[in-house]
């Protein structure tokens, strides 16, 4: 079976089993920049209650620069690496305030998808799967972000090598995933590591992808009669 046809009968499987994901529709590119940082190294529950706080206490993103860092880590607690966290997007704000004389990220629409994740990584804080969430999920661009279910998920499938390292993967993923299709894989993958493929006691048992996965410890449970 060609890599192709693979990842298409992977999809398949995904959405028979968890649901085609909903319709992307487009987020504003510093918003989900700024959500994006805050769930680096913790949970989408706590990163999202940290970023909807944000947007409860300031009207828009000036008014944030208008506060120290302590303020802003204290209400972004809930995110964890509060303190880093806090600098990183003020620094970011400030910086893109400093480009494009606005806190706005509308010139990325018209770059190319190289040139757009350079101008996000030339960010302090800012890596290879933050950059892809904001050109994936607020312009449609077809590249993947990589986190760690991802990650893990295409190893087992045999999509990418053992041996690759996240960048890397990011990179091989964006090129063979065919790219109407890089959206649901983005999520379907995401599910399917989040709820069967998992980094310790995989439920290979009740697996769709089992018969597709290359994963050399994949154990099979017998169903309980």
């Amino acid at each position: 079976m060609d890599i192709n046809t693979k990842i298409r009968k992977i999809i398949k499987l995904l959405n028979s089993s968890y649901g085609r994901p909903e319709p992307l529709h487009r987020s504003e590119p510093v918003g989900e920049l700024i959500r994006t940082v805050l769930s680096q190294n913790t949970s989408d529950k706590n990163s999202l209650k940290a970023f909807a706080i944000l947007k409860k206490n300031f009207r828009s993103w000036y008014s944030l620069l208008k506060v120290g860092t302590k303020k802003i880590a204290y209400l972004i607690r809930p995110g964890g690496l509060a303190n880093i966290k806090a600098k990183r997007i003020k620094d970011i704000l400030k910086e893109i305030k400093r480009r494009e004389g606005k806190i706005a990220l509308s010139r990325l629409k018209n770059l190319n998808i190289e040139d757009s994740q350079e101008y996000l990584k030339s960010l302090k804080g800012v890596g290879p799967k933050t950059a892809a969430c904001v050109l994936l999920f607020s312009f449609g661009k077809p590249v993947i972000p990589v986190d760690t279910h991802i990650f893990r998920v295409t190893k087992r499938f045999g999509l990418i090598g053992k041996d690759l390292d996240i960048i890397e993967a990011h990179e091989t993923l964006t090129r063979i995933v065919p790219r109407d299709l890089i959206y649901e894989f983005h999520l379907g993958i995401i599910e399917h590591g989040r709820r069967t493929c998992k980094a310790e006691n995989p439920k290979c048992g009740i697996c769709v992808l089992y018969k597709l996965c290359k994963f050399e410890r994949k154990i099979f449970f017998r169903k309980r009669s």
